[in-house]
């Protein structure tokens, strides 16, 4: 059965086809096979008519009429793209040869908007697999959903829309280049990108390592949108994910002394700083995990097997106390900074809620110090200084909860250090906010 689309095509041209009908005899016999779907006979009589004129802009609009069609008619969408392919160069042509007349004619228009019919079902036909209430996600799914996206963009390979929707299903398919790849012609055909655009190829470099890349997509992001700070930080990030992180601070910094009172720079420096003490934190971890194990193992062991297990050991807490110096470096510059945001911003829920963060895991960061300190007398010291450092937690804590008591993650942060303190009846009351009770 012929698509109701295809009648619409062909009688839409119907004026353009009449009024050539005396140069063009071909046309009736082309729509008599495309409406029967003989198709090889249809494309002999265009080809003829190219053969004896081939400036023949109608022959061309139809040849790529009767391929494009002839695609949508094969079942399997990987193996139609050979077919938009040769009619998209078709439609080209026909259009190249309109553009040189004295006057454009109206069938310019009308085979844009055939090419723009058959690049919206193959596009809709892509995302509609992807939208489907039974869709999972499978691997095969998602292939076939890319591969009309790839039909789309071989029919009309202009819409940035199209290569949008390949990236994302190229990285759901956890294939990270073409993702990129595909997300950067998006970006060359749109004017200009918007955030949206800038943000989600700046979070693919960085997922993928292309520290440069990022840096250079967020200048180009920050030329055009100079007061959105999330490009701010993005770069900021690349430089202290690619080892830069003083050139990092120094960014944000410079930002900082052009423009103190504002917030959102501070903002960026003390959560972007913060989250590089959270990996170093995690290494730490990894690291007295490490440590617990070799002196475990080293009990059963003796004479040069022991000392280097011992040496081991020594390597390994010269590394921790290195990290641990790291730490705590890059945590004094957080909390100033976002102190400062609180101080700019004191109605701030969220600042305030940060700062919470940052000094509940300084906390727990000399916990752990704590439970591996080798003397009695470093094991009270770490748990008066942390105890000391979850009070302060403690305060921006209560403000955020006071500004926006409605918040159960303000009552669940509560309940936890109010636990740790000893604090029975504060802990009660901000579980039953939290809703631990329900």
């Amino acid at each position: 059965m012929k698509s109701y689309k295809l009648f619409l095509m062909i009688f839409a041209f119907a004026g353009f086809m009449w009024a050539c009908e005396s140069t063009d005899p071909f046309v009736n016999d082309v729509m008599v096979n495309l409406v029967t779907g003989n198709f090889d006979a249809a494309l002999q009589v265009t080809n003829d008519a190219l053969e004896a004129d081939p400036g023949n802009y109608v022959a061309l609009y139809y040849k790529g009429l009767i391929l494009a069609t002839q695609a949508e008619e094969i079942a399997d969408p990987f193996e139609r793209g050979p077919f938009y392919a040769e009619a998209r160069e078709n439609f080209e042509r026909a259009k190249e040869i309109m553009t040189g007349l004295e006057e454009l004619p109206d069938e310019y228009e009308e085979t844009n908007e055939t090419i723009i019919a058959f690049w919206a079902d193959e596009y809709n036909l892509g995302v509609n697999i992807q939208t489907d209430s039974l869709f999972t996600g499978a691997f095969d799914d998602l292939q076939r959903s890319l591969a009309h996206f790839r039909n789309a963009a071989t029919i009309n390979p202009d819409s940035a829309m199209t290569y949008q929707v390949m990236s994302s299903t190229h990285y759901q398919l956890q294939d990270a280049d073409n993702a990129i790849s595909t997300y950067e012609t998006a970006m060359s055909l749109l004017s200009p990108p918007m955030p949206d655009d800038f943000e989600y190829l700046i979070s693919l470099y960085l997922i993928e390592g292309r520290f440069n890349e990022a840096i250079q997509k967020s200048d180009e992001a920050l030329a055009l949108y100079p007061d959105n700070t999330s490009f701010v930080q993005f770069k900021a990030d690349a430089y202290i994910q690619s080892g830069q992180r003083e050139t990092a601070i120094e960014l944000i910094e410079s930002l900082i002394a052009g423009d103190p009172e504002n917030p959102q720079y501070r903002r960026v420096l003390g959560t972007q700083i913060y989250q590089q003490v959270d990996q170093i934190t995690q290494d730490v971890s990894a690291l007295y995990e490490e440590i617990f194990d070799l002196e475990r193992n080293s009990r059963s062991l003796s004479g040069a097997a022991r000392d280097e297990a011992e040496a081991n050991i020594a390597t390994i807490r010269a590394e921790i106390n290195e990290k641990e110096a790291d730490i705590d470096a890059l945590t004094l510059i957080s909390i100033r900074e976002m102190e400062r945001v609180v101080e700019l911003e004191p109605e701030s829920e969220s600042a305030n809620f940060i700062l919470g963060i940052i000094y509940q895991n300084r906390a727990a960061s000399l916990f752990d110090r704590r439970n591996n300190a080798p003397t009695n007398d470093l094991v009270m010291e770490y748990d008066d200084r942390a105890r000391d450092t979850l009070r302060d937690a403690l305060v921006y804590y209560e403000r955020a909860a006071e500004l926006n008591p409605d918040n159960p993650e303000n009552w669940r942060s509560l309940f936890q250090v109010y636990t740790t303190l000893g604090m029975e009846q504060e802990a009660d009351a901000a579980m039953r906010r939290a809703g631990f009770d329900e």
